[in-house]
């Protein structure tokens, strides 16, 4: 099986600490080492080198190597720095595997996301690939949903077809798009035998094209065009003019097809999104105390993030509840938990501001 790792995104959400030059995915968000290499680390002890690709934009290429040299340069999925979202992105991954290994499986490890323990991620690694190699499923992630969590998908489960090893595998009796409403969201986890999607997508990639060609044609044949330019050596410039052409749109306008006749992986570890600071602080599971990282001192402090990668300073917190503070060398930000994937507002604000050397 091969391994796409997409780490091409550029983490809003985790200003101050992701910027457009250096991302979350290649920042230490969680631990030591960043998100991306520790995502790397993980796949090693399981696979060759060989069989792990990372797709990330062309201005990241230096950083991904830099970071995790054992990738094989020729592994690199070099996407043209154009925003196009998933959807083009991870077609381009798709279509290069479809060209170079097409009879064998791949499934999509996000760098941004964290898996404990990740002994039980290789687990369900292998079973995914056991399973897909028998049936040739569509298959994607699920997360059992004990409480309603609003703008994300939802996965409806039917029959089991497998379980080996703790990894079960599920039929997909509906893909249920995000509802925004929490009383809706609360009756459906509590009436049906449902997960939260998770991605992590596993098919052929040929089977894959084939669903874009389908379903987004006009993907389909913009994303061949721009593979085709790369083969033949084109210009960086000849290739973002011809990928500037796609529409933007997330994978999900391809996949939501396919769940009816797909499975979906009910993840028996630890699966954690690293999209909001506030998912970084669930991550900790701390029962309600505050978790600090860095020269921090609190008092009379609970249920917040405090973060402070400045080793030359030293913050100081009393009589607060339910905030995320996150200091870096050059900026700080305050702002509720529950208010946390409003970042981005931030952001979009320096931005009119021409604030640009702190983005």
């Amino acid at each position: 099986m091969k391994l796409i790792v997409t780490a091409g995104g550029q983490g809003k959400k985790i200003w101050p600490l992701s910027r457009e030059a250096k991302p979350k995915q290649f920042q230490a968000v969680v631990g030591s080492e960043p998100l991306y290499k520790q995502t790397i680390n993980t796949l090693l002890k399981g696979y060759s080198a060989q069989d792990i690709f990372v797709s990330t934009k062309r201005r990241y290429y230096d950083i991904a190597i830099s970071q995790a040299p054992e990738v094989l340069r020729e592994n690199f999925i070099i996407e043209p720095d154009v925003a196009k979202d998933r959807g083009p992105g991870e077609g381009l991954a798709f279509a290069t595997l479809a060209d170079l290994h097409p009879n064998e499986p791949f499934i999509i490890v996000q760098a941004d996301c964290l898996r404990t323990p990740e002994e039980d991620f290789l687990k369900t690694l292998a079973a995914a690939e056991k399973i897909e190699r028998r049936d040739r499923k569509f298959m994607s992630g699920g997360v059992k949903a004990t409480y309603p969590v609003l703008g994300v998908d939802y996965l409806k489960f039917g029959q089991r077809v497998s379980e080996e090893d703790g990894v079960e595998i599920y039929k997909v009796d509906e893909f249920i798009p995000r509802v925004e409403d929490y009383n809706q969201t609360r009756k459906l986890i509590e009436n049906f035998h449902v997960g939260t999607h998770s991605n992590h997508n596993c098919w052929f990639p040929e089977l894959m094209m084939e669903a874009y060609q389908k379903y987004r044609p006009d993907w389909f044949e913009g994303i061949n065009n721009v593979y085709s330019l790369m083969k033949k050596g084109a210009s960086a410039s000849e290739i973002d003019e011809a990928y500037s052409e796609l529409q933007a749109g997330p994978t999900e306008l391809v996949t939501n097809n396919l769940f009816k006749e797909g499975y979906a992986i009910l993840l028996p570890y630890k699966w954690t999104d690293i999209g909001t600071w506030d998912s970084v602080y669930e991550f900790f599971d701390t029962g309600g105390a505050a978790h600090t990282e860095g020269n921090v001192v609190i008092s009379d402090t609970e249920t917040s993030l405090i973060k402070c990668s400045n080793p030359n300073k030293i913050v100081a917190v009393l009589g607060v509840e339910n905030l995320i503070i996150v200091d870096t060398e050059d900026a700080l930000l305050v702002i509720p938990r529950d208010k946390s994937s409003k970042v981005n507002d931030l952001v979009k604000l320096m931005g009119e501001r021409k604030e640009k050397k702190y983005l």
